[in-house]
């Protein structure tokens, strides 16, 4: 019996290790295969992370410079490692079709397994998209080559123009009140280094861009400050608008006022911020005595270098800003000018400052320019002391011509810029989007519009406009902003 009970024994213990032999063959076959699963994720995940970044990093460019920003592509899947030079990778990267601010890019590479070869797969293919879309600065204030008026429109022998402003950048220890609400230092007590501080205000003046595509060359109207000097007044019968020291000293030296800085820098992926930017040239241009009569108004070059002749393609982004004051003849001043291109098409960009000096019962201003891929998103336009001269009505003209009235639009309103915004009415779509206003009512005070654009928003020539419904004077400063609501540049696929 015990001899039986041997035998049996090792008969069934010989099938147990058969059985666990083919075992573990099977759990070899599942562990392979998870290596190689495992390892298709990996690169997967490579891929994709290399194809967002390089969407990313290109679209910035858009819809501006496309070669720029499929080179750009290219260049940071390479540095992530993946080369379209290599046989094993494929990289694409183009603008998606109808859609001039998004940019597509797709990696493709074949990647060699490990255990998947015992079975036949020596390699397999991944391939990864991402689509990244890019929100850039409205375009804002100028549809032509030149922000600011040629003359002063009040004036007899004027013809007619579509600004209708002059520029504008107030000196340091100017009141925020007067309409500037980035230049000027104070909330109160002109020309005073105690004054009250406006904690808003910057250093770096107002910011305008150019869009060439050819040889252009940067010049300027009256970009200096001119104080009431010789005899002569400030105002618009002599220059275009300029405010003297006399207000604020009072002094009629020559030499009063703020000193300017004008600087023309390349293009970059990031007009808004020019820390980065190389600079092409700059002009440092001091007050100057005002001029003796009307009329005298001509279109020169910063300061006469050749450097203000420019070409290429992007961007270019000029910066006009006033020095610190360093002493009591620089501290004050209102300085009104134009500037133009000699082609191309030169817009403020982020925020800008005007002077409306027109009379009539409407006064249109060119605001901002809106491209039909911006359909269902939300366009806001904010507006700093604005229409405080007289009572009237202000109205946002989308570009059929009519006051929009394609969606809600929603008034806030804040006290100044730090301040919380508080919505003060809603109107609803098929009702014209405006607000009226009386005298002072938003005197150091920001109105805010929102506006939801209609899924079905279109336009060929997309500029809105900002009309001044007004029985008479609109001579005021004031300081305007517009832009879509969204993070600039994201992942949307």
């Amino acid at each position: 019996m015990k001899r039986l009970i041997e035998q049996a024994w090792k008969r069934e213990s010989g099938a147990a290790m058969a059985l666990v032999a083919s075992m573990l063959v099977v759990l070899m076959g599942v562990a392979a295969l998870s290596a190689d699963v495992a390892w298709f994720y990996l690169n997967a995940s490579r891929i994709q992370r290399s194809a967002d970044a390089a969407a990313l990093g290109g679209v910035v460019w858009l819809p501006a410079a496309v070669g720029t920003a499929n080179g750009t592509a290219f260049d940071i899947a390479f540095r992530n490692g993946y080369d379209d030079a290599d046989p094993d990778i494929t990289v694409t990267s183009g603008v998606v079709a109808g859609e001039p601010n998004q940019l597509e890019v797709e990696i493709r590479a074949i990647v060699p397994t490990f255990f998947g070869k015992v079975i036949g797969f020596d390699t397999m293919a991944i391939s990864r998209r991402a689509v990244a879309e890019f929100i850039p600065p409205l375009k804002l204030g100028s549809p032509a080559n030149q922000f600011g008026n040629n003359c002063n429109p009040t004036q007899p022998g004027c013809p007619a123009q579509t600004a209708n402003f002059w520029a504008n950048i107030h000196g340091w220890y100017t009141i925020r009140s007067m309409g500037d609400a980035n230049a000027s230092h104070c909330t109160s007590q002109a020309d005073n280094p105690g004054c009250p501080t406006n904690p808003f205000a910057r250093d770096t003046g107002y910011l305008y861009g150019i869009e060439s595509g050819s040889s252009f060359t940067v010049e300027g109207l009256d970009l200096a400050f001119h104080n009431t000097s010789g005899g002569s007044p400030t105002g618009d019968p002599i220059r275009t608008g300029d405010r003297g020291c006399e207000d604020w000293g009072p002094s009629t030296a020559s030499d009063c006022g703020p000193t300017m800085v004008v600087t023309l820098y390349a293009p970059d992926p990031t007009p808004l911020d020019v820390s980065d930017n190389a600079v092409l040239c700059t002009a440092t241009i001091p007050p100057q005595p005002q001029a003796p009569a009307a009329g005298a108004y001509n279109w020169v070059t910063p300061d006469g270098q050749s450097c203000w002749t420019q070409s290429g393609t992007g961007i270019f982004v000029l910066q006009i800003r006033h020095l610190d004051p360093v002493g009591a003849t620089d501290r004050a001043g209102l300085n009104r000018y134009s500037i133009r291109s000699s082609s191309g098409n030169l817009f403020a960009i982020g925020d800008f400052s005007i002077y409306n000096n027109t009379v009539g019962s409407l006064t249109q201003f060119y605001l901002a320019e809106v491209p039909s891929f911006y359909n269902g998103k939300t366009f806001v336009v904010e507006l700093f002391d604005a229409g405080d001269a007289d009572n009237g009505t202000l109205q946002l003209v989308d570009p059929s011509g009519g006051v929009f009235n394609g969606g809600e639009c929603r008034l806030y309103t804040r006290p100044n810029p730090g301040a919380t915004w508080t919505q003060t009415g809603t109107i609803p779509a098929g009702s014209p989007c405006e607000e009226l206003v009386t005298s002072g009512e938003y005197n150091d005070r920001w109105l805010k519009f929102e506006l939801d654009l209609p899924a079905t928003y279109s336009c060929t020539t997309c500029w809105w406009k900002m009309n001044y419904v007004y029985s008479g004077n609109v001579q005021d400063t004031t300081t305007w902003r517009a832009y879509m609501i969204g993070n600039p540049i994201h992942i949307i696929d």
